[in-house]
C-alpha cells in the first residue's frame, strides 16, 4: 500500500549517515583530535533508523510508565527527529528530567555509551525517556550512527592525563552491544544470549 515507502526510508537513511560522519569530524575537532580521527571506525558504520509510533499517554497510567522507559543508547550518537507533540525528556546531572521540547527543522543529538567512553566521561551519555502527554499519537525517527562492531573503543589521548585517568577498559563495541541486549531483555538471557 504503500509503493515509495522504501525508497523514501532509503533516501532519508543515506542522507542521515552522510551528516553523521561530517558530524562525527566535528566532534573530532572539539574532542582536539585530528578532523578524520575516527575514519576507521566509521569506515563501516553501525546504523539504525528506527520509526516510532508512541500512543497518547492513559489519564489513569501509573506515573513510571513510560513509552520508552529511562535508558542511554548504546553506540556514539543519535540524530532524533521527532514530531510538534514533544514527550522526550532528559536526565540533568543532578537526576531532575527536563523536557526536550521539539524544535521545527532540527534534530535533538544525544551523545552515546561509545562516545561517553571515547570521551572519558568529558562528554556523558544522555539518559532520557519518552513520557506521550499530549493526548494524541507521538512519531520519531532516531537514528542511530555507531561505530563498526569491530572498533576498539578505549579512552582517547586527549581525554586523559595523570589527574584524569581512563575510567573504562577498552571493548569492542559488537561485545558492548551484545552484553547490554543480554542484559536488557529476558527473552535473551532465556535463550542464553
Amino acid at each position: 500500500g504503500l509503493p515509495e515507502f522504501r525508497a523514501t526510508i532509503s533516501a532519508y537513511q543515506n542522507a542521515m549517515t552522510e551528516m553523521a560522519g561530517r558530524f562525527t569530524r566535528l566532534l573530532a575537532l572539539a574532542l582536539g583530535l585530528d578532523e578524520d580521527f575516527f575514519a576507521l571506525d566509521f569506515a563501516l558504520p553501525t546504523t539504525w533508523l528506527r520509526l516510532l509510533h508512541y500512543p497518547p499517554h492513559p489519564a489513569e497510567a501509573p506515573v513510571d510508565q513510560f513509552g520508552a522507559a529511562p535508558h542511554t543508547d548504546y553506540g556514539f550518537i543519535t540524530l532524533l527527529a521527532q514530531d510538534e507533540h514533544g514527550g522526550l525528556e532528559v536526565r540533568a546531572r543532578d537526576g531532575s528530567w527536563i523536557a526536550a521540547p521539539p524544535i521545527p527543522n532540527t534534530f535533538i543529538v544525544n551523545v552515546a555509551d561509545m562516545l561517553a567512553r571515547w570521551s572519558n566521561d568529558r562528554w556523558c551519555s544522555t539518559p532520557h525517556r519518552v513520557r506521550n502527554l499530549s493526548g494524541t499519537d507521538r512519531y520519531s525517527l532516531p537514528f542511530f550512527y555507531d561505530p563498526d562492531t569491530r572498533s576498539r573503543i578505549a579512552c582517547l589521548p586527549t581525554c586523559c592525563d595523570a589527574e584524569h585517568p581512563p575510567r573504562y577498559a577498552p571493548v569492542l563495541f559488537g561485545d558492548y552491544v551484545v552484553e547490554r541486549l543480554n542484559r536488557n531483555y529476558a527473552y535473551r538471557q532465556q535463550a542464553g544470549g
